[in-house]
């Protein structure tokens, strides 16, 4: 409620307006000078009337708390983001968090509504050539908005602004792009020069890839313990990740669901079994030397592998074996393609790859589900002709 103090001839009306970053209360004041042949009946009314008006600002925003989105956007960072996020997604939202603050940083945050939100969309999509910053595709820009909501959001809770300015923000629809990946084709061929021309290691890691859709970090994550070779099962409930100036960060893998046990054929563990009796030889040749971990994918030091090196590793066997270069990643969708066109439903394919959601399924691989469905059909027509 407001508080209003007479001062001589004029009258200060003060709100509060919410706490800063720190957690300080604030407060907001307004000076009103009554008009010289009011009377004092008039004078009382109209004070009160302009303190409720001056409440009503303070409330919807009109009169806040001077703080620059930038510093926010530290302040959230060690007061929700080292404490709340895995250190693995806070440093994929860094990049993002440097970007908002070349362009809305300088903006009060109290000042940052949706016509600013929407600004900030179409430079993203744009791009801003003064700063040197490109053009983003419809789900970064949506990644973007998302990392700012959750800004604004934290804003909301500690009482510094009323409403989150990205709700119902209008960001572009994303188009549907056919995946880049290896034909069943191509990734014969590819297997061929693994299995000739790779090191052991590189064998067991891309048949590893192919046949299970794990993740790179979910990939060099793996240790010993998590798989049985009788059973032929791999679980994944770990994943290492690279993270700059640390280096790599053993976590729990990217979503609650990615936590999953995997049957794959015996060909992976005989692979997997090779691979472990090549260690226990290079374990006895280098000795002391030997780096000892109960990682399945390791450097020839004996150390764990990097997430980031079996990339540019690849990059260097297609350029060398004159192959098609297509990104890890792709592998994993080589696998959804390949469960997809054997018949395998939505909810098997988003256990298989460890999706949160089927609905996330569905949109990465709508197109290979329509092809699968158009065969299926087409099969379905040539065996029972009711003509």
């Amino acid at each position: 409620m407001a508080n209003i103090t007479k001062r001589n001839k004029s009258y200060q009306i003060r709100v509060s307006c919410g706490r800063d970053i720190s957690g300080k209360q604030i407060f907001r004041t307004k000076t009103w000078k009554p008009s010289p042949n009011m009377t004092a009946k008039q004078i009382e009314k109209e004070v009160n009337r302009q303190a409720i008006l001056f409440e009503e600002a303070c409330k919807n925003g009109f009169v806040s708390a001077p703080i620059n989105f930038s510093d926010f956007i530290d302040q959230w960072v060690e007061e929700y983001g080292k404490k709340k996020l895995k250190k693995t997604d806070l440093d994929h939202m860094r990049s993002m968090l440097k970007r908002l603050k070349s362009e809305i940083g300088h903006l009060k945050l109290d000042k940052i509504g949706k016509r600013e939100i929407q600004f900030l969309i179409n430079s993203l999509s744009g791009g801003n050539k003064s700063k040197g910053l490109k053009p983003l595709g419809a789900k970064s820009i949506k990644n973007y908005i998302s990392c700012a909501s959750s800004i604004f959001s934290y804003a909301v809770r500690l009482d510094i602004i009323k409403e989150n300015p990205c709700r119902n923000a209008n960001i572009p629809s994303e188009q549907r792009t056919e995946r880049d990946m290896y034909t069943v084709d191509e990734a014969r061929v590819f297997l061929k020069h693994l299995t000739e021309k790779a090191p052991l290691k590189y064998q067991a890691y891309f048949i590893l890839a192919i046949y299970s859709g794990f993740r790179r970090g979910e990939l060099c994550g793996l240790t010993w313990d998590d798989i049985d070779f009788e059973n032929h099962i791999v679980t994944v409930n770990k994943a290492l990740y690279h993270i700059p100036f640390e280096g790599n960060v053993l976590d729990t893998p990217k979503t609650l669901s990615s936590n999953r046990c995997l049957k794959l054929p015996e060909i992976v563990f005989d692979y997997l079994k090779r691979l472990q009796n090549f260690y226990a030889e290079q374990s006895r040749i280098f000795g002391t030397k030997w780096a000892e971990n109960d990682f399945v994918f390791k450097r020839d030091d004996g150390e764990v592998l990097s997430p980031l090196a079996p990339c540019q590793w690849l990059k260097n066997f297609c350029k060398r074996e004159n192959l098609r270069y297509v990104s890890l990643h792709s592998f994993r969708h080589l696998n959804a393609s390949l469960l997809i066109d054997s018949g395998a439903s939505v909810k098997t394919v988003q256990s298989c790859l460890g999706h949160s959601d089927a609905n996330t399924t569905l949109n990465i691989y709508a197109h290979a589900f329509s092809r699968a469905q158009a065969i299926a059909s087409e099969a379905l027509a040539n065996n029972f002709n009711l003509q």
